[in-house]
Parts: C-alpha cells; sequence; structure tokens
C-alpha cells in the first residue's frame, strides 16, 4: 500500500512571499506620498498666521512633481492648525488634508524647541497594474525637534529633523507608513521664510526633496 505524506501549510508566509503580496497582490499597497514637514516646526504665536507654496519632487516610486498650499494659524500658546491641499503627477495626485501641532517645548535661549504634530491627508492615486485603489488615507504623527539660530547680519536659520509615522489605509486595507525628514527654514525678512527639505522612505513612503516660500502677513 503506497504512504501519502500531508504537508502542513506553514502559518507564515516567507518575507520575500510576504513583501510580494504586500506589494504587489494587495490593491492599493503601494507607496504613499505625503506632503513635506514644510514649516510644520516653526511655531506660530496664537492669531498669527501663515501661507505657504511648497514644491516637491518624488524619488521614488517613479519619479514625479507635486505642489502644496498651506495655511496655518496660531491658536493657542500650545497649539497651531495647518490646512493643506495640493496636486501632482506620477502616482500621486491630488490631496487634502491637515495637521494639528502641539508645540511642547518652545524653542528659547539654550532650549531647543520640541513637539508633535499629528496629521491627516486624503490622496487620489493613480491607477495602475499594481494598484487598482483611487483614494488613501494617511494618518501620521511627526515627532520634530529644532533650534533656530542668528547671524550677525539678522537672518535666522532653523534646522529641525522630522519623524513622520502612522498608518496608511486604502481598499480596505492598512499599512504601517514611516520616514525621516531634514531640512532647514531661513527667515531672510520679517514676512518671508524659505524651507528647504529632504524626505528618507523608511517603510511604504516617499524619498523626496521639497522646499518653498512661507509669507506672513
Amino acid at each position: 500500500m503506497m504512504m501519502t505524506k500531508t504537508i502542513k501549510t506553514p502559518k507564515t508566509l516567507p518575507l520575500s512571499g510576504f513583501l510580494t503580496l504586500v506589494l504587489a497582490g494587495v490593491p492599493g499597497f503601494m507607496n504613499s506620498a505625503h506632503a513635506g514637514v514644510f514649516t510644520t516646526p516653526h511655531f506660530l504665536a496664537p492669531g498669527a498666521s501663515e501661507f505657504g507654496v511648497e514644491p516637491e519632487i518624488t524619488l521614488s516610486n517613479g519619479a514625479g512633481i507635486a505642489a502644496n498650499l498651506r495655511y496655518t494659524y496660531g491658536l493657542t500658546d500650545l497649539n497651531n492648525f495647518t490646512a493643506i491641499v495640493g496636486t501632482g503627477s506620477g502616482p500621486r495626485q491630488f490631496r487634502a488634508g491637515g495637521n494639528f501641532t502641539f508645540d511642547l517645548f518652545p524653542d528659547i535661549e539654550a532650549q531647543p524647541g520640541i513637539g508633535l504634530a499629528t496629521q491627516a491627508l486624503y490622496y487620489r492615486l493613480k491607477p495602475s497594474e499594481q494598484v487598482n485603489v483611487m483614494g488613501q488615507l494617511d494618518l501620521t504623527a511627526t515627532p520634530y525637534i529644532h533650534k533656530t539660530f542668528i547671524n550677525p547680519d539678522g537672518t535666522e536659520i532653523e534646522p529641525f529633523l522630522a519623524i513622520p509615522f502612522g498608518l496608511g489605509f486604502s481598499g480596505g486595507q492598512y499599512k504601517a507608513i514611516t520616514s525621516a525628514a531634514v531640512g532647514t527654514i531661513i527667515k531672510s525678512s520679517p514676512n518671508l521664510r524659505y524651507v528647504l527639505e529632504l524626505g528618507i522612505n523608511i517603510n511604504h513612503s516617499e524619498s523626496y526633496v521639497s522646499g518653498g516660500i512661507a509669507f506672513y502677513p
């Protein structure tokens, strides 16, 4: 009599199979394309406003360009609110949302500023062979640290480091997203600041270069 042997299916997928499933086989599981940190670390006093224009070049998951418009308002001594709307090419298209900032430790004297921004952004995604859903919602928290340095000529340089992380929801699925952002905010006049920023993909995110101008009425 011929004996047959039953092979049990393992409960866990090999790493390569898991990555293939996540990145290709599950609808909507593409890298997210979030707006940059921009001037989020620069805290506004209550009642103050900021208008920003943020162009961005995506370096991963298919190169593309984007532009975001931002409006930030100082709510309290602890909180700022920012509204974001924009559009782009490549996998990233229309997006809208906002963030709410907590200025936990202010940037004063020798103390660096430390804060946390909570953010919600919705994106329209470009359909492809791997992605057949039309939208993605990213809910993230962004801890950041920054410090202002004043040059002898009066210009201010404010370097920052931020680590956005959270969850992206799309097509009934969700995934963890993480990135790192380093940049600087340069004050050239009482009403203008310039931003330079580099974003690094850590997990299901984007690598990008961005910048822009912020106007303070």
